[in-house]
């Protein structure tokens, strides 16, 4: 019986990735796209294109569905792959977001699987120690050859909290508890030398010799993005993040917004801090094909329940007592405003030719936004309008290189 040569590595026994590549000249901060791009959501079924039960959104049927859009993303120059933590549907299994992948093995899969673009997990603070989401993140970053980062989210989906067995403490306190978890990650990335561990005892977390080797092979640790409208998800995002996802209600008036976030975020010594947004792209060949497209994916096929659900939930911290029923004998509810935005899940609508899509994009731009996270109803075709029409446009405009 023979016995199969074995493939050496020509790596070197004595090379250690850690700590390899500058954090601040990945694309997503210093790549030569003067405006970025990142996909957003692609790990829930039905993903950022709003809550609807319309045909060709993501199924989340198989693991090539999702690697399929993360592979063509990266082919055409998209700088990020971001995640929404979720861990429960609002109606269902069969319906928008009933099916979710955990977005650290996501992260950690789709890393393996593509060669430039940033891949993030988004992670609820309270649900994961900060101890396994420091390693975590430092294994898909050598996964990825640097290029893993971290979306940092401090929670406020109460029936989740429930899930976990836990109660849902008060907004402030919320950042607090992230303001500890991030110190940790941050230290268990950075410290060696003669402080390889180091004790923690703080008001939600205490840690004795805590330490996390190997290092991220991005110096000094992953990038991080936060969203954060508030006093406190600014704060947080002024002393740990890279980049702040900030919302924006309308690219006609976004200006206001973002000088406000931009003076703040200076005057707390961040003039290096990006301000993203995120965007809801329908993008057809014509502006009447666009809107007509909008009231087939909302009012045709949007899940109103879901939408209501979600409001409620907001509102109260929980939804099961409600009476879809009540609701529906009256669809006055469809006009609410609040509603519509909740339908396509909080992001700014972008809706028209290629042409109106870039010329929002360019205000967007001009406001200060350095880049945007954008939902797809159809994620395939969305990919290749991006990088066929839009892409293109946007050269010409000299927002992307």
């Amino acid at each position: 019986m023979s016995t199969p040569e074995l493939i050496k590595s020509d790596v070197p026994r004595e090379f250690v990735a850690d700590h390899t590549v500058e954090r601040n000249q990945r694309p997503m901060i210093d790549g030569p796209n003067k405006f970025k791009f990142a996909i957003f959501g692609a790990n829930v079924s039905t993903g950022q294109g709003g809550l609807t039960l319309a045909e060709n959104t993501i199924k989340l049927g198989n693991w090539d569905e999702v690697r399929g859009l993360a592979e063509k993303a990266d082919v055409y120059g998209v700088e990020g792959f971001i995640p929404i933590a979720r861990w429960q549907g609002l109606s269902g299994p069969d319906r928008p977001w009933g099916r979710q992948h955990e977005t650290f093995t996501w992260a950690a899969g789709l890393a393996a699987a593509t060669r430039n673009i940033q891949i993030f997990a988004t992670c609820h603070v309270p649900f994961v120690h900060p101890l396994m989401a420091a390693k975590m993140s430092a294994t898909v970053d050598h996964i990825s050859g640097g290029r893993m980062g971290l979306n940092a989210v401090a929670g406020y989906h109460q029936p989740e909290y429930k899930m976990f067995g836990l109660e849902l403490p008060e907004h402030d306190k919320r950042y607090e508890m992230a303001e500890e978890w991030m110190t940790i990650v941050e230290r268990l990335w950075s410290d060696e030398g003669e402080e390889f561990e180091f004790d923690f005892d703080g008001e939600f977390f205490k840690l004795g010799g805590a330490q996390a080797y190997p290092k991220p092979v991005q110096s000094p640790g992953p990038m991080v993005m936060s969203a954060g409208a508030s006093p406190a998800g600014q704060k947080f995002a002024f002393q740990h993040a890279n980049i702040l996802f900030i919302m924006v209600a309308d690219v006609n008036n976004s200006k206001p917004v973002t000088q406000k976030v931009r003076a703040n975020a200076d005057e707390a010594g961040r003039p290096d801090l990006d301000l993203w947004a995120g965007v809801h792209i329908i993008c057809k060949d014509t502006e009447k094909e666009a809107r007509d497209y909008v009231k087939y994916v909302v009012d045709e096929k949007g899940d109103w329940e879901s939408a209501v659900r979600y409001q409620q939930i907001i509102a109260s911290g929980d939804a099961r007592s409600m009476r879809w029923d009540d609701f529906k004998r009256n669809e006055d509810f469809k006009k609410d405003e609040s509603i519509r935005t909740f339908m396509r899940a909080g992001l700014v609508p972008l809706v028209g030719t290629p042409e109106m899509i870039v010329e929002g994009l360019q205000k967007l731009s001009d406001a200060g936004i350095a880049g945007v996270c954008t939902g797809l109803v159809d994620y395939d075709e969305g990919l290749d309008r991006l990088n066929e029409q839009i892409f293109p446009l946007m050269r010409s405009a000299g927002l992307r290189a």
